[in-house]
């Protein structure tokens, strides 16, 4: 799959609509995408077969199947429609999976191929769709493809959790979604050009596709945008002039972070105190929400939260989201539940109670041991059509990502991905969820209004948990599920815990990024210094990645990584667009650099002006004899 997507610096909306306004906007392709298609080149190298560029969008989106051409794609079909505009991720998968299965009557396929996130949404939530609509596996983030068996029709293949990395098999055809991790891209040739200049890019209308119009575009689309709005701009922070005193910017720079707690000691370790709640209203308070009720709530079902696990192991996210779950189920009237599914985790029920739950839905069956997308979305969506909660929130992690989706296209409900805010219209009841899109350029308020439940899946470290309280155990509902052989369409062959393999940034809630200001690869040393010390993770920017000073896993920003980490601090970046779009959501930013004009420090929320070749060997020194060296255990992955 090759999506187009819009540049993030020039992004416009219908007023009226609130739709993408994509013509006249500049493009590029996903960047993902190009990973996808260069595994799809270099199967093809090894096996042999051809590959497709498969695309949906207005007719300028030929420009990216263009360059998929270019690159060495052999054929290229474009899925555009009028009645296809302001689709969601589940009439995008309902309308590419048409396009796929028409083009595979003719030309079957066996894998599909898409990026793991397209940097316009990066919900990750189209491809376990389609994998859905097929009845086939999907393996999400892989980062390598270790084996294909032609005889038995099997691939086996690495693909990456927040909390480790995973090797697993699967039948195919399957659905694999690619990180930058598994390759580095080929560009196009001048003979490519020439060629893909040549060659036809096949354009589809719905009944090409033989697609119902019913299901496509806005008419088949559950969640609509209620609202478009910037983002709350960052106000700049506080600056330092450490041009002549270094040491004594360094010392200022660890005194604000020691009193906004992005050093040292934090409120979640007291989290660990037990706190008896009992008062709903204390609830709200502690949440620091209004407590606004809906009338009539009889007629609104549960508020139900997923808690992630990895053998029992539970993701500090469920607990977050309990935490928001108990506001919202507040403002509606009804009750908290958690949802547990795994194999041997009735321990979970009695977590889920100390941080909020009335109530838990137990699926606990012995072939849920490990975590594998179908059986859970199987298992979720027997659940849901079952006991019919009003809305199911979902951490927006790796694991959870491939659920929701998977299990959204189950239900044919509304699933808003990557939600960073979460609220009921008192009025009306109807659930909203407010996600950063385009780069972090634009917020986006959307609602579900006609299907239930509606689906959100939230990113971690956003929402805050309740101090767990002992509060005894509450009513446990056990439920059976069904499931068939063909659920069970993955085998895990080996898990690697994230302790063994460091963390991505992406996870990292320390980040030290370095820039063209650093001047060579050689200065990386003093970047990679100040991250040991603060036991985070290097950055970079796109500039210092195509100089070649350090490998493209690093880069941070539009065509890298977007990074959520509560510090990073920027060394000798300068600022651009680009690089800001991957650092909205940061907790703290602090920026180095010895330029006072540089764009970065309008987004700092603490700068020094100043040589960072001065500055950072006086802010590792002030560090290590302050004892400050070390990371305090509510900073590690949110993903234990």
């Amino acid at each position: 799959m090759v999506k187009q997507v819009p540049d993030a610096a020039d992004i416009r909306f219908d007023p009226i609509t609130l739709n993408l306004i994509r013509e006249g906007i500049p493009s590029i392709v996903n960047p993902f995408c190009l990973n996808a298609l260069e595994e799809g080149l270099r199967l093809k190298e090894r096996f042999g077969g051809t590959v497709t560029a498969v695309s949906m969008g207005p007719l300028q989106a030929q420009d990216g199947l263009r360059e998929a051409l270019a690159i060495g794609a052999d054929r290229a079909v474009l899925a555009s429609d009028r009645e296809m505009a302001g689709a969601d991720t589940l009439a995008t998968s309902y309308t590419l999976w048409k396009t796929m299965q028409r083009i595979a009557e003719n030309q079957p396929f066996d894998i599909i191929l898409s990026g793991k996130v397209a940097i316009d949404g990066e919900t990750g939530q189209v491809p376990p769709g389609i994998a859905v609509r097929f009845g086939i596996p999907i393996i999400s983030n892989v980062t390598m493809i270790e084996e294909i068996d032609l005889e038995s029709q099997a691939i086996v293949a690495k693909h990456r959790f927040d909390d480790g990395i995973e090797t697993v098999r699967a039948p195919l055809p399957a659905v694999l979604t690619i990180t930058e991790e598994a390759n580095k891209p080929r560009k196009f040739t001048v003979e490519g050009m020439l060629k893909a200049k040549r060659m036809k890019v096949e354009v589809w209308d719905k009944n090409t596709m033989g697609a119902d119009p019913d299901l496509l575009g806005l008419k088949g689309s559950p969640t609509i945008v209620k609202k478009v709005f910037p983002p709350p701009g960052r106000k700049q922070g506080e600056i330092f002039d450490g041009t002549a005193d270094p040491r004594a910017a360094a010392k200022w720079l660890i005194q604000k972070l020691v009193s906004v707690r992005a050093l040292g000691s934090s409120q979640a370790e007291s989290l660990q105190t037990p706190v008896q709640i009992t008062n709903p209203s204390t609830i709200v308070e502690m949440l620091g929400q209004p407590a606004s009720k809906i009338e009539n709530s009889e007629k609104f079902g549960e508020v139900w939260v997923f808690i992630e696990h990895l053998h029992g192991r539970p993701a500090q996210v469920g607990w977050e989201l309990l935490g928001e779950g108990k506001r919202l189920a507040s403002i509606y009237g009804t009750k908290l539940a958690a949802l547990v599914i795994g194999n041997n985790v009735e321990h979970l029920a009695k977590d889920a109670f100390a941080y909020g739950a009335d109530k838990v839905y137990m699926v606990d069956h012995e072939q849920l041991e490990d975590y594998r997308t179908q059986p859970y979305a199987v298992a979720m969506t027997q659940a849901v059509r079952k006991y019919r909660p009003e809305a199911l929130l979902i951490g927006g992690t790796v694991r959870g990502r491939d659920l929701a989706g998977s299990a959204a296209t189950f239900l044919e409900t509304g699933l808003i991905a990557d939600c960073t805010a979460l609220d009921v219209d008192t009025e009306s009841g109807t659930f909203m969820g407010t996600r950063p899109d385009y780069g972090g350029n634009l917020m986006s308020t959307i609602i579900c209004p006609k299907h239930r439940p509606t689906m959100a899946s939230v990113r971690p470290r956003v929402m805050k948990a309740l101090p767990p309280s002992p509060d005894g155990d509450r009513e446990i509902v056990r439920m059976h599920v069904d499931l068939r052989k063909q659920d069970l369409n993955t085998n895990v062959i080996e898990f690697v815990p994230i302790e063994k393999i460091g963390v991505r940034l992406e996870d990292a809630q320390v980040i030290v990024s370095g820039g063209r200001g650093l001047g060579s690869a050689k200065n990386f040393y003093l970047v990679e210094e100040l991250a040991r010390i603060l036991n985070g993770q290097v950055g970079a920017s796109r500039a210092a990645v195509r100089a070649g000073w350090i490998g493209f896993e690093h880069q941070v920003g539009q065509t890298g990584l977007t990074v959520r980490p509560r510090l990073y601090v920027a060394v000798g970046i300068s600022g651009a667009i680009q690089h800001i779009v991957g650092i909205m959501n940061v907790d703290y930013i602090v920026a180095i650099n010895r330029d006072p004009n540089a764009p970065i420090f309008k987004m700092a929320d603490f700068g020094v002006v100043g040589d960072i070749f001065k500055v950072i060997p006086a802010l590792i020194d002030e560090l290590k004899s302050g004892g400050l060296a070390e990371l305090a255990p509510w900073q590690k992955s949110s993903t234990p």
